[in-house]
């Protein structure tokens, strides 16, 4: 199910305390927290170990920020602009960009550290772990725009998996924009901007964006904007649902008893004036079923692995089917950063399933049916 705020162990939403130590994973009692302590504990002392080896890399990375800045003198903390800052009193300064950040052999040892940090709060697998991930990731693009450790394969996905899929498409779409290679964009500091694309059109076709597939980032893009061309059509299809209940004047104790079963619209389509405004809803399913098949042939394309390993466990790493080899290396890269959120999306990995076994099936019905089957 979608990722929420709420207990780690039975899921309550009110009433919430925190892990003392991540700080990221919520309870609603100190005995729920006693009791997973044993589950939760692998990944919270990750995120602890991780916390701790960014901290010891501050002091290093502040000093060499205050050498290029001619400041080797003043150990002052009060003069620190707001850029250098954050809630644990330190942020990743970007001066030191214009200094040979070209490779990953050259990448300061603190950055290393700040990606071992997100990447450790993304494996806590929870809400508050994700928001706090994908902030930190968010301030090292703003420092550093070339990406040296690729968290742009880790973003759309969390983004996803916190529901926020405008920032998603956001994120691949300004990706896709610069028109560079992984390649390229490692060597091109300081061109590539900061990520400066707002209100892409979640609905457009991702041509450009299947265009670019080439390395195993632009494999992870396109395999989130599947998930979200799916979670797009599910929603149209709530909303025609609604708008069919409210035109059948049934008893007010029948519609909300119904509308408990209507999944909650997401905020990319509820806040979308012309979708709720349209009247026929037929030819947008249909456009974006249509996307969602040009998206998955485009997938099946480059990896002819990728699908069959999201809709069947055993092919993937651990499981009894799953056999190494390059192209299972990028199968393997692509479901460590996305798997988790088709999970939590319902019904969506059953599309794919679908599209495996049934091409020419309706997605429409498809998706229906799927929501039946989650």
């Amino acid at each position: 199910m979608p990722l929420a705020p709420c207990c780690n162990l039975c899921g309550s939403l009110t009433d919430l305390i925190s892990c003392k130590i991540c700080k990221v994973t919520l309870y609603c009692s100190e005995n729920h927290r006693d009791m997973d302590e044993g589950s939760h504990r692998p990944s919270c002392e990750r995120v602890h170990e991780a916390e701790r080896y960014l901290k010891d890399e501050q002091s290093d990375f502040r000093r060499m920020a205050d050498h290029y800045d001619g400041n080797d003198d003043d150990d002052d903390d009060d003069d620190k602009t707001d850029d250098e800052t954050d809630d644990d009193g330190f942020a990743y300064p970007a001066h030191l960009l214009a200094h040979d950040v070209n490779s990953y052999m050259n990448v300061p040892i603190f950055v290393e550290a700040a990606c071992q940090h997100i990447e450790a709060l993304i494996q806590v697998k929870t809400f508050g772990g994700l928001e706090l991930a994908a902030e930190k990731a968010r301030e090292m693009f703003r420092c550093f725009p070339s990406d040296p450790m690729d968290l742009r394969s880790d973003l759309p996905a969390v983004y996803l998996r916190l529901g926020r899929d405008q920032e998603a498409y956001n994120l691949v779409k300004w990706w896709q924009l610069n028109g560079l290679s992984d390649e390229e964009i490692h060597k091109s500091y300081p061109v590539v901007p900061y990520l400066d694309t707002e209100d892409a059109d979640v609905f457009e076709w991702p041509l450009e964006i299947i265009g670019a597939i080439g390395g195993n980032s632009s494999l992870v893009n396109i395999f989130c904007v599947t998930l979200l061309k799916i979670k797009l059509l599910f929603d149209i299809i709530n909303l025609r649902g609604r708008r069919i209940l409210l035109h059948l004047k049934l008893p007010p104790e029948l519609v909300t008893m119904v509308e408990t079963y209507i999944p909650t619209l997401t905020d990319v389509v509820r806040n979308n004036h012309l979708i709720m405004n349209k009247k026929d809803l037929t030819e947008l399913i249909a456009d974006l079923t249509d996307q969602i098949k040009t998206c998955f042939q485009a997938v099946e394309k480059a990896n002819i692995h990728l699908w069959p390993s999201l809709v069947d466990p055993e092919l993937r790493p651990g499981g009894s089917r799953h056999r190494p080899s390059d192209d299972k290396r990028t199968v393997d890269f692509v479901m460590d950063r996305c798997y988790d959120s088709w999970v939590e999306t319902p019904g969506a990995i059953e599309v794919i399933r679908v599209l495996l076994n049934f091409p020419d099936r309706a997605l429409e019905m498809a998706g229906i049916n799927a929501r039946d089957l989650s």
